[in-house]
């Protein structure tokens, strides 16, 4: 996810990304952020928002699908929080790329170093 902090300032296009990954095996959603909480309105605003729509778009195609989504109940992560607010979209390819529902990748300031190498040689 991709969430835009200053939505109404036309000069300021900071943003901010995390996962929203969809279990099915375990029937919940899990968020994913290296920044903020379960007790951050404005995350569990946005979050909410996308996961409602998410849930009615699969009752809109998927009615008739053994697999229903309605009832999931959304559960935040304990994640390790970022040192500074510039290494989120780091943070959330490391959760897409190695996250399994069990354990959160620890990612540290040397590995966002590290990532910044790779990604910008490939």
């Amino acid at each position: 996810m991709f969430q835009e902090l200053a939505p109404h300032d036309p000069h300021d296009k900071c943003g901010h990304h995390y996962a929203i990954c969809l279990d099915l095996k375990n029937q919940h959603f899990e968020v994913l952020d290296s920044m903020r909480s379960a007790a951050d309105a404005v995350l569990t605003t946005h979050v909410e928002c996308f996961i409602n729509n998410l849930k009615e778009t699969w009752n809109r195609h998927y009615e008739h699908s053994k697999v229903q989504i309605i009832h999931f109940p959304i559960e935040y992560v304990e994640t390790m929080k970022q040192g500074n607010k510039t290494d989120c979209g780091f943070h959330m390819l490391e959760y897409l790329a190695k996250w399994e529902g069990r354990l959160v990748h620890v990612l540290t300031t040397a590995m966002v170093v590290e990532l910044r190498k790779i990604y910008t040689w490939n």
